[in-house]
């Protein structure tokens, strides 16, 4: 009976890589402390790592002097090639042209229909200068009482006394309350 392995296929996998030096540094540590550990895990990347050496000690195979141009021939085996300009291909330059400039007709004839169709706003005419006598007749009002207005402080004033809801300008009518 064989003796369980203490490697998951995961850690067995990490292991092949950290041998090799492809393993990340954080994944790297973590195998470390799992070896330092675990002694049956010690002795099977020990293991490993001897076959590692030993396949070092084989002849390297020499490819043959026909592999390049084999390699070549079968890469550059025949496929169909489009041809540039086929046939079928001619009318999409222009059907690609027509539809962008009836998009752009369509866009114009409806700005141009939106803009006729939708109501328009009349702005009001500036006013125009009054001449002199037109200002004064304007004005008669504020000119006859000009001199009631003299004695009025501000506007807030004003506005104060012409406001009947404030009782407390005055003082209360009503001496009852």
């Amino acid at each position: 009976m064989s003796k369980p392995l203490s490697l998951t296929d995961v850690e067995r996998a990490n292991l092949v890589a950290y041998l090799d030096g492809e393993l990340d540094a954080r994944s790297a540590r973590a195998l470390e402390a799992k070896l330092n550990v675990d002694a049956a895990a010690r002795a099977e990347a020990e293991t490993l790592r001897r076959t590692w050496e030993l396949l070092d000690h084989l002849a390297k195979p020499a490819p043959s002097p026909t592999f390049t141009s084999r390699t070549l021939q079968r890469v550059s085996a025949p496929y169909p090639v489009a041809a540039p300009y086929a046939p079928a291909g001619r009318w999409r330059p222009w059907a690609l042209a027509l539809g962008w400039a009836a998009t752009v007709l369509v866009a114009w004839v409806a700005g141009f229909a939106g803009g006729r169709w939708l109501p328009q706003r009349r702005l009001a005419a500036p006013p125009q200068p009054l001449g002199n006598e037109q200002q004064l007749v304007r004005d008669l009002p504020v000119i006859e009482n000009l001199h009631q207005y003299e004695h009025v402080g501000d506007i807030q004033f004003l506005s104060a006394l012409a406001d009947p809801n404030d009782p407390d300008l005055f003082g209360d009518d009503n001496p009852e309350s």
